[in-house]
């Protein structure tokens, strides 16, 4: 073969092989992602850990309604009430707090006025109680004629409250009858005995 034709074969070869070689190229790796100056490279400050309280501790309660006020103890008390069979505490009440604790809620009201009692009672441990009594402090008069641990008595609202702390029990009677703590005895004695 001449050698200028041997020239020429082999450069038509390297511009095939060239060709071939460009189209069998690997594609180059994606660019990663680099901070820009908007982000900040330093570490995200975790936010504060918030103490969230531990749920109280309760034990059930079985006591039924007619044992914390018997029927006698009511009808002494006024004779126009009577107990309702079934009950549902609104959300948000002690009554609706006692009841999810495994306590017991009992209604009683009045045939004429429809006026109610709320009972509700439920067992708590010693730092649920402790911190029940604290906030009952801060916003109601204490009562030492209840013959507890603690009590106390605050109307709010046209609803007169007492509240009553008796060795494990978180008692607390309502009623828009109770305008002072006087009102309510009758009913807490009778709770506190049955306990």
């Amino acid at each position: 073969m001449p050698r200028a034709a041997a020239l020429v074969t082999s450069a038509s070869a390297l511009l095939v092989a060239s060709v071939l070689l460009a189209g069998c190229t690997t594609p180059e790796p994606a660019p990663t992602r680099s901070a820009t100056p908007s982000e900040s490279s330093s570490p995200t400050p975790s936010p504060e850990p918030s103490e969230t309280a531990a749920a109280p501790s309760s034990t059930p309660v079985d006591v039924p309604c007619t044992s914390l006020v018997s029927l006698q103890a009511m009808y002494d008390y006024n004779p126009n009430f009577s107990l309702l069979g079934s009950w549902t505490p609104d959300a948000g009440t002690p009554a609706a707090e006692a009841d999810a604790a495994q306590g017991v809620v009992c209604r009683w009201q009045n045939g004429t006025s429809g006026e109610t009692i709320d009972i509700s009672v439920a067992s708590f441990d010693r730092d649920t109680l402790e911190a029940k009594a604290n906030a009952t402090n801060g916003s109601s008069t204490m009562v030492p004629t209840y013959g507890s641990d603690e009590a106390y008595f605050a109307v709010t609202g046209g609803v007169g409250e007492a509240v009553v702390f008796h060795g494990a029990y978180w008692v607390v009677v309502r009623s828009v009858a109770f305008f002072e703590p006087g009102d309510a005895e009758p009913i807490v004695a009778s709770v506190l005995a049955a306990l």
